[in-house]
């Protein structure tokens, strides 16, 4: 038996790898943006409705007092999908279609749940769900255009592998440490993400393939 002395450490140790994993999840994800010069097959509105729900879990976990894992995990978050705001903006979705600058309104994104916290701190209570609900929502987008295309080769594989390792060690910490249901729902539903697109990538014959995956509908 683990001494309740080393549970936790075990755990907090963990946390934090669980929040590492976050915070570079995204980045096999922007290099893939910005090889291929385009965001096509990556959703934008999986996009925005990720950004809402990190927003509120940065904030809302800092005034409530989560564990300091769980604050860097949202900050990360934030972080990550401002990049891809800008990418959005920047990368076109389909040739010979210009970008849309308007996605840059949603830098501004943030500071609503700060003014929340501050203006009404009760609010917390029901936004602390905004995150996991924001992460099942938004995951819907990125299926069916993954769907539609025929092909994963918009999304990152090895996102998902830091996606699945951060999902388990933040399952750990949560079985040991009293955390809010909001955000033991966060990490299940991190690992239901990788799950679902490993199983995508399998049906289009693209998980164990070495070579470069092609956008079949072109």
């Amino acid at each position: 038996k683990i001494p309740r002395g080393m549970a936790a450490n075990v755990a907090n140790a963990l946390g934090f790898l669980a929040s590492f994993c976050f915070t570079i999840q995204y980045l096999p994800q922007a290099h893939l943006n910005y090889r291929r010069k385009s965001v096509r097959g990556f959703s934008a509105q999986g996009i925005i409705i990720k950004l809402i729900g990190a927003a509120f879990l940065a904030v809302n976990s800092y005034f409530t007092g989560e564990p300091e894992a769980v604050i860097a995990y949202g900050i990360c978050n934030v972080s990550q999908h401002l990049i891809f705001i800008f990418q959005f903006s920047w990368y076109p979705k389909e040739d010979n279609v210009p970008p849309s600058r308007s996605y840059l309104l949603w830098l501004l994104f943030p500071l609503l749940p700060l003014f929340l916290a501050k203006v009404e701190p009760r609010s917390m209570v029901f936004t602390s769900y905004i995150k996991p609900i924001a992460q099942i929502l938004s995951h819907i987008p990125q299926l069916l255009e993954c769907i539609k295309l025929k092909t994963t080769s918009g999304v990152s594989l090895s996102t998902q592998h830091l996606n699945t390792i951060g999902g388990l060690a933040g399952l750990y910490m949560c079985w040991v440490f009293p955390v809010s249901t909001s955000t033991l729902l966060l990490y299940c539903n991190s690992l239901f993400q990788a799950i679902s697109i490993y199983f995508l990538a399998w049906q289009y014959g693209e998980l164990f393939s070495t070579k470069p995956k092609q956008d079949k509908s072109l």
